[in-house]
């Protein structure tokens, strides 16, 4: 199996499925940090060094007052070099949304690339009149339909703040 091999061993080949996103070829020590838009990176992919690209534990994507996805145990951020080179071709993070691989034909398999396991926070998602409710069971009956809606929709419901508008789920993959 793939874990049972030493750091930086070539015994390991994989092979991608057709149409999947190319690893990338000759990665070297230096690399340039791309524009990322609004979006932050956390860990700083582009200052870690090389072999830890291969497992970055819980990578969070995130725009600043808009929303964050943090994917779940550990990324081989080169095994798709649009991760490295540009990422806003891959994640969209808008108020009350975020679009992984808006182009379905560039996303990898379940599990592969950043298709995987995730939980998204998004801000500014206010409730109608600015989430001034008449009394706690309004605000309770808004809440439930938010966590329907989040179930609907494949997610799991993990949190709204009717206050503050901060929605939070988590999927299985996108």
């Amino acid at each position: 199996s793939p874990s049972a091999l030493p750091r930086g061993s070539d015994a390991y080949q994989r092979t991608p499925s057709p149409g999947a996103p190319q690893p990338m070829d000759g990665l070297s020590a230096t690399r340039q940090r791309p524009a990322l838009g609004e979006l932050e990176v956390y860990p700083d992919l582009f200052s870690l060094p090389m072999h830890e690209l291969h497992r970055v534990r819980d990578l969070t994507i995130k725009r600043p007052d808009v929303g964050k996805v943090t994917f779940h145990g550990d990324v081989d951020v080169t095994l798709d070099k649009r991760i490295l080179e540009d990422l806003p071709s891959i994640v969209r993070l808008e108020v009350g949304e975020v679009v992984l691989y808006p182009e379905p034909s560039t996303k990898p398999p379940e599990g592969e690339g950043l298709n995987r396991a995730a939980t998204i926070t998004l801000y500014q998602c206010m409730p109608p009149n600015n989430g001034v409710f008449p009394d706690a069971e309004s605000k309770a009956r808004y809440r439930d339909r938010i966590a329907q809606m989040t179930e609907a929709r494949g997610a799991s419901f993990l949190n709204y703040d009717c206050d503050h508008g901060i929605w939070q789920f988590r999927v299985e993959h996108f």
